[in-house]
């Protein structure tokens, strides 16, 4: 690993009140390995990224977040094509006014927060955001005080769930398309999200974000689409009823069958194939 970087608080940093909030994005991202004298939590809002710390890669998605203790190495890395926009939050221990509550903190390169918690940490953020902007009379205790709430929020989160709970780097991504893999073969089946999600070893939650930041459409829609296409190959292909296909596509109802290929192509199963047989 190269010799990382070392960022001291004095060089970007108020000396009387050490404490600086920024947003990467995605052309912006400290791509160095680096470490700082100083803490720093990170929260995604928006798209994904990787987060290296030594020989670790985490793939970080929206409502991650993590926390770094000074002079840790680490380094962030752009993922795919997305667009990030991220929170960044870097202090010393003296704006919290008190070290007993950072002396025993670990490393989190990683935690997964809740929807709640979610709601709470930018609502935080953006309370810290205007009072560092406006700059107003006591608007030191209010960072403070929101800065100490943050700082439980993740302790909680990290108590809760674990920093690691999902699977990081490339493994993790290979167990999602073998997931995705498993839908490709098995769209005749009643998929069911939880299901599909255990086998890409996330959870219902997670694996739903994951599956439209890396597939472009929501899990349910996939799956529809999937068994559209299907449908219109044996309508063209083959002399099955309507009935036949939509049970052979792993729907269940066909009126509800019928409404979905509609929408989908702008024809009903019948016409389709009728349209098909014409232009031959």
């Amino acid at each position: 690993m190269e010799k990382p970087q070392i960022y001291y608080y004095q060089d970007f940093m108020d000396i009387d009140f050490p404490f600086k909030l920024e947003f990467p994005n995605e052309s912006t991202l400290n791509l160095a390995y680096h470490a700082h004298e100083h803490f720093q939590v990170c929260y995604l809002l928006r798209g994904a990224c990787m987060h290296y710390v030594g020989e670790q890669a985490y793939l970080m998605t929206k409502g991650d977040m993590l926390a770094i203790p000074p002079f840790i190495p680490h380094r962030f890395e752009s993922y795919q094509e997305e667009r990030v926009s991220m929170v960044q939050i870097d202090f010393m221990p003296i704006v919290l006014e008190q070290d007993e509550m950072l002396q025993d903190t670990t490393l989190f390169p990683k935690i997964a927060a809740s929807p709640h918690s979610q709601v709470l940490v930018e609502q935080l953020i953006t309370s810290m955001k205007q009072e560092h902007e406006r700059q107003e009379p006591g608007y030191r205790q209010l960072i403070k005080a929101d800065l100490i709430r943050l700082l439980v929020t993740i302790f909680r989160e990290s108590s809760r769930t674990g920093h690691e709970r999902s699977e990081p780097g490339q493994a993790g991504r290979e167990k999602f398309y073998e997931a995705v893999r498993y839908i490709d073969n098995n769209y005749i089946e009643q998929l069911q999200l939880e299901e599909v999600a255990h086998l890409a070893a996330m959870s219902p939650t997670y694996f739903s974000y994951m599956f439209k930041v890396l597939m472009g459409q929501p899990f349910v829609q996939y799956v529809n689409e999937l068994r559209i296409r299907k449908a219109a190959q044996l309508l063209q292909l083959t002399n099955k009823s309507v009935m036949e296909v939509c049970f052979d596509c792993g729907f269940n109802n066909v009126s509800h069958f019928t409404r979905t290929f509609k929408k989908a192509t702008g024809l009903s199963p019948l016409r389709y194939r009728r349209q098909g047989a014409d232009a031959t």
